[in-house]
């Protein structure tokens, strides 16, 4: 394996989700830090790079969205535990706000409450029937996993796995929520 290139910041908030990295020189303090526009769906097949990707997912209802809307620049690789055709990012946010009980917002508040079974199948929170759900841990993850997909898509050489990375996460998060979020 060869030396990471880069040194990476993922600051894993409630409500957004922003990269920040820098090439990896002797002389680390000189570096110049970037944000990373991340790729990420505003609308049915229209994608856009942002510096912020929201941390919002959206469920649709079988038939609601085509599956032909819903194509990113890579192959999409689901995390363990997820669905398919999850939306996740900016246009999850705008399609929740206008359809109730299909929106899993606060996935990361959720992994630090302690009176709930952060493994379980309870997001989104009150959502209709015919809504599949997932875990806080994998709607977590899932946010995290499609920022590593849109990295590996712009750096095929230099794959997010293979980078010095470094996750801040929210100041509520206890020491269980910090070891799922490592998991």
């Amino acid at each position: 394996m060869t030396s990471p290139r880069f040194l990476v910041g993922i600051d894993l908030g409630t409500t957004n989700t922003v990269v920040a990295f820098c090439e990896i020189t002797d002389n680390l303090e000189q570096s110049n830090v970037t944000l990373f526009d991340i790729d990420q769906l505003i609308g049915p097949g229209e994608v856009v790079r942002k510096p912020l990707l929201p941390s919002f997912r959206y469920h649709p209802a079988d038939g609601q969205i085509s599956p032909s809307d819903l194509i990113l620049p890579w192959e999409s690789v689901r995390t363990e535990g997820d669905i398919d055709n999850a939306i996740v990012g900016e246009w999850a946010r705008e399609l929740g706000a206008k359809v109730e009980g299909r929106q899993v917002s606060s996935a990361k508040s959720w992994l630090s409450h302690q009176a709930v079974d952060r493994r379980s199948e309870i997001l989104p929170w009150a959502g209709a029937a015919d809504v599949e759900k997932v875990s806080p841990v994998t709607a977590s993850a899932s946010y995290l996993n499609h920022i590593r997909q849109s990295w590996n898509y712009r750096h095929p050489s230099n794959k997010l796995e293979d980078q010095d990375v470094v996750v801040t996460v929210p100041a509520s998060f206890d020491e269980t929520a910090r070891k799922l979020t490592l998991e």
